[in-house]
């Protein structure tokens, strides 16, 4: 993870202190980055990460194996226990038998690339491209994996059956409450965009792309973006394995898209120049562009809202949420567009 201005220190917690100390490690200094997640500081100076996950522990150790066989392949730019060092021969403990596992990782000093810079840009592209290189090389573990590969229109089928039922819900219920006013005044809207995406994917290439990378294509970080990339001297490190999976590298492409450009209007210049710096090390087809393009366009983010909104606590963040989400989605408009002459080669 990366420095940050106004990040002070304080003394540890009970139970950062004790969570610490079951990996060997003296802490002396810490600070909450987010939830669950502390930069720490032991007694002889060195900085770690101590991470919540909220996975299964056999996902866990299918991460672990996977990234330890990842670097003596040579692609060692990672954030990832040491098994050499103290602080890494225990891949996670847990405060309580029952608690959620810990790990505890390197923290990389430096910062998060830029979306405002395209040079930064380019040599995320870059770099996620020689990742992708180096993952199709590596024999992953069966146990644990998570293999997306040929499964997606199954996915989506069931997203777009989520959200026709939730606004068929609405119509039943006479659009009553605020959320359904507002599947009333969108749905339509929502229903399109959805259907879209589903109409590129089926007239895809997905399925002779899924036979050519074999049963598990590329190995895929899952959740590309300016802050699981970190700056430093030495290059590009990577960190935040949690979505670590197997897939169609146009997965990955869609996420460093979809992050690096939501905060920014959706500028193209931004996507540009990652794109741009893929290719200088590993050519893009046009299946590529069209799933690319179906991620992007298909309402994912409103489905996940839909899908939770019943056991939501605050019904009406969910409810503001929705409006933003809609006006996200527009703005991608133009910027499909863009994309589409992108792959087009214009």
């Amino acid at each position: 993870m990366a420095e940050r201005e106004g990040w002070k220190m304080r003394h540890p917690s009970r139970k950062v202190k004790h969570l610490s100390s079951k990996f060997g490690i003296k802490i002396v200094k810490m600070n909450q980055v987010h939830k669950g997640v502390y930069r720490v500081v032991s007694a002889k100076g060195k900085h770690y990460c101590l991470k919540r996950m909220l996975y299964p522990t056999v996902r866990i150790r299918w991460i672990d194996k996977t990234l330890e066989k990842l670097k003596q392949s040579g692609f060692k730019r990672i954030a990832w226990r040491d098994r050499n060092r103290r602080s890494g021969k225990l891949l996670y403990v847990k405060r309580t038998p029952g608690s959620p596992p810990y790990l505890l990782t390197p923290w990389v000093e430096g910062r998060w690339p830029s979306p405002e810079s395209k040079q930064d840009m380019r040599d995320c592209g870059v770099f996620l491209a020689e990742f992708h290189i180096a993952g199709r090389k590596v024999a992953t573990p069966k146990k644990g994996r998570l293999n997306m590969i040929g499964k997606w229109p199954g996915v989506f089928s069931h997203q777009f059956g989520t959200i026709r039922r939730k606004i068929f819900k609405a119509r039943k219920n006479k659009f009553r409450r605020p959320l359904d006013r507002l599947l009333q005044e969108y749905g339509g809207e929502i229903m399109s965009r959805a259907r879209e995406a589903l109409h590129i994917l089926k007239n895809s290439k997905y399925r002779e792309a899924c036979r050519k990378a074999g049963k598990t294509g590329s190995l895929v970080h899952g959740d590309g973006g300016p802050t699981n990339f970190i700056v430093t001297p030495k290059g590009l490190y990577l960190i935040d394995f949690e979505t670590l999976r197997h897939d169609l590298r146009a997965y990955d492409l869609y996420r460093i898209l979809h992050n690096s450009c939501k905060d920014h209007n959706w500028d193209f210049e931004i996507a540009k120049a990652i794109l741009d710096g893929y290719q200088s090390v590993s050519k893009l087809n046009s299946t590529d562009f069209e799933l690319m393009k179906v991620w992007l366009r298909f309402p994912r983010g409103i489905f996940k809202l839909l899908a939770r909104y019943e056991r939501s606590g605050n019904k009406s963040a969910l409810e503001r949420q929705l409006r933003d989400l809609i006006a996200e989605d527009r703005k991608k408009d133009a910027f499909l567009e863009q994309l589409d002459r992108y792959g087009r080669g214009e």
